[in-house]
């Protein structure tokens, strides 16, 4: 009877630990991504719990590009992949920059990529100087791609 109870504790013990560090989907949160070419062109994209969206696309170099800006609703599919990806991501465990240490003297790359996330009263920051040697998590790299997706959909050209 005493290894029936010592099991059973494990197994809910254990259960409970792959629940929690699943990743949970935030109730409230925003999530802003920027891409930008420091040289000629910058995207980004805000989302929040409200299913919001702004999408924005400014020509830095050539002036003579009105700015692009487009606000809007998310729809059910889009809210849940959003949400979905964010608490898959994990992106509060992820570090503050990547690709800033090798060569800070070094010019700036001509990509960055800014993420910013607020969710259930925490803030995360993370900054990314592109290089290609750079790998990160499915997950991560599955939101980074959806993003970009959302955005190409919405932006018109």
């Amino acid at each position: 009877m005493k290894t029936f109870f010592k099991t059973t504790f494990l197994l809910l013990l254990t259960l409970v630990l792959l629940i929690r560090c699943g990743g949970s989907e935030p109730k409230h949160f925003s999530y802003t991504y920027v891409l930008e070419s420091t040289r000629t062109y910058r995207l980004s994209l805000s989302i929040d719990s409200e299913r919001h969206y702004v999408v924005e696309k400014q020509n830095i170099r050539f002036e003579q590009y009105e700015p692009y800006h487009a606000e809007g609703t998310l729809t059910d599919g889009e809210y849940a992949r959003f949400k979905s990806l964010l608490a898959k991501s994990k992106l509060f465990d992820m570090n503050d920059s990547y690709g800033f240490e090798k060569e800070p003297d070094q010019p700036v790359a001509d990509m960055i990529y800014q993420i910013a996330c607020q969710a259930d009263g925490r803030e995360k920051f993370i900054s990314i100087r592109h290089t290609e040697t750079m790998t990160f998590s499915r997950h991560f790299t599955e939101l980074l791609k959806y993003t970009n997706e959302f955005i190409s959909n919405q932006v018109k050209e």
